[in-house]
């Protein structure tokens, strides 16, 4: 599953994730106050906004902070998907794609 992680460094990551309470990219959350933003409260919401518009560095913060179980249950209960990221999120995280909701705004 985490083939692509050959192929960056890592380590630069896994010190960040470390030493900053928010290790994601900031322009990822701009409409947003970054120091509002929790973790744990709004998981949800950052999973969504990493899968959507992330980068690959976020993608690696993403897994290595939420556990696979995580970050089902918040694709599960998702209403902001698009097509493309529904259809991988359903094969890289392996969900049922019938199980996954894209937005109303792609319909």
């Amino acid at each position: 599953m985490n083939s692509f992680l050959k192929y960056i460094d890592t380590t630069k990551l896994d010190k960040k994730i470390k030493e900053e309470r928010f290790p994601f990219s900031q322009q990822l959350f701009w409409d947003y106050p970054i120091k509002d933003i929790d973790l744990k409260i709004h998981q949800r919401f950052i999973i969504e906004r990493v899968l959507t518009r992330g980068f690959t560095n976020d993608f690696y913060i993403l897994q290595k902070i939420y556990s696979i179980d995580e970050i089902q249950a918040a694709l599960r209960k998702s209403k902001e998907l698009d097509p493309k990221t529904a259809h991988f999120c359903s094969w890289y995280f392996n969900i049922p794609l019938h199980e996954l909701h894209v937005s109303s705004f792609y319909h």
